[in-house]
C-alpha cells in the first residue's frame, strides 16, 4: 500500500508521516570507515545499544551480520584486509508527541534541505548529453539523474527541494554540487561526472559524504499510529482516483459544488483533505442514499481518530458503492 501510486500524478496513495526528531541517545547515525589491515572492531562512541535502534553493517556494499554489537562498538566475525569500506547505520528511534488523539512523530526543524556535497572538480564541472552519463550509487543502490531547470534569479535550494521532494531514487547535480534524497543524509555516495581536468574534458568518479543540518524524513510506515478521519478519507479518494482512471481512462475530478451540508464544514475547509472529503460525502447509491453517513449533528470531525470498526464500515460501503458505480 505504501508504494501504490496515484495514476494521474504519480504521488503516493498513502502519504507518509514526516519526522526528524529522535529519542534522546537513539538518533540516526551513519559512520563510514576505511579499514586498516586486520581491523575487526569499529568504534561508534555516539551509539547506545537498543533493540529499537539496531545497527546495520555494510561491507563493500553488502550487508553482513556482526559478531557483536555493544554500546559504542561493533565487532565483526573476521578481521578485514586494508582499504575496505565499512558503513555502520543506525536509523534511529523517532520521538513521539501527543497531538489530539494521536501519538505521532514530529519535526524539530523546518529549514530543511536535501543533503549535498561539493564535488572535487566543482569549478570545472559540466553537464553534456554528448559525454558519459552522470551516475550516483549509494551502498550499491543506483539512483537516477533528475534534471532540474533552474533559471536566473531562482533560489537553488528551493527549486531542488521542490523537484526532488520525497523521491527516493533520484539525484541532482547543479553547478558541481550533488544533492541526494533526504534518507541518505550522512551516507557515502559514489558520483560519476564530467569535468575539465588539466585542460581535458573527461569523466571522473569520486566518493562524497552528503550532509544536511535539517532533513525531512518520510521513510517509515508507523503502523501503530492511529489515523484521523480526514486522512482516511483522503486515502479513500486516492483509491477511488485509481479505480476511476482504470475503469474509464479519464482523470477523476473533484466535485466543484458539493450540495451536502456538513455542520463543521468551516473547520473542515482549512484542511488539506477538505475537497476530497466533500466530494466523497456528496456521493450517493443508485437508490438515492448517501454512501457515507455523517456523525452526530451532521458533523464530520476530521481531526478525530478512527476506530477499527469505523474503518471497516466505511471500507465496506466504499467497496459496495464502487462495485455499483463501475460495474
Amino acid at each position: 500500500m505504501t508504494r501504490l501510486k496515484i495514476d494521474a500524478d504519480g504521488t503516493d496513495v498513502l502519504q507518509g508521516m514526516t519526522y526528524n526528531v529522535f529519542e534522546t541517545g537513539q538518533g540516526r547515525i551513519v559512520k563510514r570507515f576505511i579499514t586498516v589491515e586486520g581491523q575487526q572492531e569499529f568504534l561508534i562512541p555516539e551509539y547506545n545499544y537498543s533493540a529499537k535502534n539496531p545497527v546495520y553493517i555494510i561491507v563493500n556494499g553488502v550487508e553482513v551480520v556482526p559478531e557483536s554489537i555493544e554500546t559504542g562498538k561493533i565487532t565483526l566475525t573476521n578481521p578485514l584486509s586494508s582499504g575496505i569500506e565499512v558503513v555502520c547505520i543506525a536509523y534511529g528511534n523517532p520521538a513521539m508527541k501527543r497531538d489530539g488523539c494521536l501519538d505521532t512523530p514530529y519535526e524539530g526543524c523546518s529549514n530543511y534541505h536535501h543533503p549535498y556535497a561539493a564535488l572535487k572538480h566543482k569549478d570545472t564541472y559540466f553537464f553534456s548529453l554528448n559525454h558519459a552519463p552522470e551516475t550516483c550509487t549509494v551502498l550499491g543502490v543506483k539512483l537516477k539523474r533528475l534534471i532540474v531547470n533552474i533559471k536566473a534569479g531562482d533560489d537553488v535550494t528551493t527549486e531542488i527541494r521542490n523537484a526532488l521532494g520525497f523521491q527516493r531514487d533520484k539525484f541532482v547535480i547543479h553547478e558541481g554540487i550533488v544533492y541526494l534524497p533526504y534518507q541518505y543524509n550522512g551516507f557515502p555516495a559514489v558520483i560519476g561526472y564530467n569535468a575539465n581536468i588539466n585542460g581535458v574534458n573527461k569523466r571522473t568518479v569520486e566518493t562524497v559524504i552528503v550532509e544536511s543540518t535539517c532533513v525531512r524524513l518520510n521513510d517509515r510506515l508507523f503502523p501503530n499510529v492511529n489515523l484521523r478521519r480526514g486522512e482516511f478519507f483522503g486515502l479513500l479518494y486516492n483509491l477511488l482516483s485509481n479505480l476511476h482512471n482504470r475503469y474509464t481512462d479519464t482523470k477523476l475530478e473533484l466535485n466543484p459544488s458539493p450540495q451536502r451540508n456538513i455542520a463543521d464544514g468551516a473547520s473542515l475547509d482549512s484542511k488539506w483533505y477538505a475537497k476530497q472529503v466533500r466530494t466523497l460525502f456528496d456521493e450517493k447509491f443508485m437508490d438515492g442514499c448517501y454512501v457515507f453517513p455523517l456523525y452526530a449533528d451532521d458533523k464530520f470531525e476530521g481531526q478525530e481518530c478512527m476506530t477499527r470498526a469505523e474503518a471497516v464500515t466505511y471500507l465496506n460501503r466504499f467497496i459496495e458503492w464502487v462495485t455499483e458505480k463501475y460495474r
